[in-house]
């Protein structure tokens, strides 16, 4: 999700500045879905490991939520990089 094509100040064009408060929900909004997604995958597979207090360790390349998590963790990423370009 890219905010818009970057202004002055590295967030927004002048022809977006009048939606800024819209588009910095959207921002805010996607990355909890993200994290929340990244939340359940990475429960599941702890649940799969059989331990809720320990670091996930699996790296079967058979299952497909290991791909979804990890999917998950670099779009989580992302869009915490353009989080933090919002400015305050």
């Amino acid at each position: 999700m890219l905010l818009c094509c970057e202004g002055i100040d590295g967030t927004l064009c002048p022809h977006c500045k009048g939606r800024e408060a819209e588009l910095y929900c959207k921002t805010v909004s996607h990355v909890s879905e993200l994290e929340e997604l990244f939340g359940r995958l990475w429960t599941q597979c702890q649940e799969c490991q059989g331990s809720l207090h320990q670091d996930v360790l699996c790296t079967s390349r058979d299952c497909p939520i290991f791909y979804r998590r990890k999917k998950a963790q670099k779009d989580m990423a992302e869009a915490m990089r353009q989080l933090d370009r919002w400015n305050f």
